[in-house]
């Protein structure tokens, strides 16, 4: 090609042939400098402006890239691959209406073109239009049934509506079609993850990492599983890593923070917390995890200044008034503390553990318990349904301790932690203070740093002039 081009050197369609050899070999600036002469040459050719095109999107010169894909659709508007083509570079911006626009553009031009219902469903996606997205999805696979990427996406989309078991058998068709396609194996983590399944999350984990060792997401994915199993050092060292990639990944910093207050180190915590939410400061839940971790210090002011922060992102918050209510109850302002448990329970109603601290500050504002009218819309089956029984007077605290004990040795842990702290709550009510006493000790001793049972338990004893 280059003797051709060395015999006729004003022929743009030879720059342009070795050009694309270029772009093949990975070499893009050596591409766009050929593609410069060819458009030299040839200023009408859309071909060119779409080949440079892709070499700026190769490089990351988005706007270039953009720029290009733009004139040879204005030189020749009806090639579907453009329009896709820019789309997807919209897509990479964040410019979903515009990403939209030309997915549905190529559509028009080629109504069985799989990628453009593929990428245009991910759109819709990104805007919470689910019901668009599937159906996009579904055409995509009925275009091409052997569409990898389009089963992944449809997967997500199934976990994001809570259809774990779809979700699971879409990702894992996904990775059939595709076994490197290290995104489906990080999503089917996920996948089992929400499903409790820790184990096979972490497995999945695994392999996407393996085949994308800088896959930052599965790095702080895993780091999150080994968090839930309490495996706090093999967490941080995985969020870390996801940090080290991605300096700016926000989820890695807010999620190392959550595990150094597990940890009990809450001035690490804050330290990333802090970090998180300068990188983005509209998280919610980042104000709501430092404000606990200000909470343990005995820092109030600062812990209720972040819980309001985190109302005021976020009004429906039901976290946030539940953790502000606990700092006020344990800062002296029954009140306010009554007002934000119960505006917390009714923003949660099926969430035990905040209708239990509902009734708890109820009783001690003197106010009617709402626990009894609070239970009919809670699951009395599973665990913490015991403890609402015992508050409800239908359940003994012995009976309460018994039923806490269970095969998995971390559950079994929480829940004891929890059923000596509400008993500790039920004994104060009889004022049997020495019986209190002693539960407040176990829960303060055995419950995990970054739970309200520990940090009430504390503080109760605190109020009782014991120690710990």
């Amino acid at each position: 090609m280059s003797e051709v081009i060395r015999l006729a050197p004003e022929v743009a369609d030879a720059r342009r042939d070795r050009a694309q050899f270029y772009q093949m070999q990975g070499n893009y600036e050596r591409a766009i400098a050929d593609l410069n002469e060819a458009i030299r040459l040839d200023p009408k050719s859309a071909v060119a402006y779409n080949n440079r095109g892709s070499a700026y999107a190769f490089q990351g010169d988005i706007d270039r890239a953009i720029a290009d894909f733009s004139e040879s659709i204005r030189l020749e508007p009806k090639v579907t691959a453009v329009h896709y083509n820019r789309g997807k570079l919209y897509q990479l911006q964040g410019k979903s209406d515009r990403a939209m626009a030309d997915f549905s553009e190529a559509i028009r031009l080629d109504p069985k073109f799989a990628p453009a219902y593929n990428d245009r469903g991910f759109a819709y996606l990104n805007q919470g239009r689910t019901d668009r997205a599937i159906a996009d999805f579904n055409e995509a696979i009925r275009l091409d049934p052997k569409f990898a990427d389009a089963y992944n996406n449809r997967g997500k989309l199934y976990q994001l509506q809570g259809n774990i078991d779809r979700a699971i058998a879409d990702l894992s068709e996904a990775i059939r079609l595709d076994p490197k396609l290290a995104s489906a194996y990080n999503d089917r983590g996920n996948a089992y993850g929400a499903r409790g399944n820790i184990g096979r999350g972490i497995a999945d984990f695994d392999e996407a990492i393996r085949l994308e060792p800088k896959n930052a997401l599965a790095y702080n994915n895993r780091g999150s599983a080994y968090l839930t199993q309490g495996r706090i050092a093999p967490a941080i060292a995985d969020f870390d890593e996801a940090i080290r990639l991605d300096p700016k990944f926000v989820f890695a910093y807010s999620n190392r923070g959550h595990a150094y207050r597990v940890r009990g180190n809450n001035n690490r915590a804050i330290a990333e917390l802090s970090e998180a939410i300068r990188l983005e400061p509209k998280l919610a839940f980042a104000y709501v995890d430092r404000g606990n971790a200000y909470r343990a210090k005995g820092d109030k002011d600062h812990a209720i200044a972040d819980f309001s922060e985190a109302i005021r992102l976020d009004p429906k918050s039901a976290d946030a008034y539940y953790n502000r209510g606990l700092a006020y109850l344990y800062s002296g302002d029954l009140a306010k503390a009554l007002a934000d448990v119960r505006e917390a329970s009714e923003l949660d109603p099926a969430d035990a553990y905040k209708a239990l601290w509902a009734d708890i500050v109820a009783q001690r504002n003197n106010a009617p318990s709402p626990l009894s009218q609070a239970s009919a819309r809670i699951d009395m089956t599973p665990w913490p349904a015991p403890i609402v029984r015992s508050f409800l007077g239908r359940m003994p605290p012995g009976a309460v301790l018994a039923a806490a004990d269970d095969a998995d040795a971390k559950k079994k842990k929480s829940q004891v932690c929890e059923a000596n702290f509400y008993s500790g709550v039920l004994a104060l009510r009889l004022n049997a203070k020495d019986e209190a006493v002693r539960l407040f000790r176990l829960a303060a001793s055995d419950c995990a740093k970054d739970v309200n049972e520990w940090f009430a338990a504390n503080a109760e004893l605190k109020a009782l002039g014991a120690a710990p």
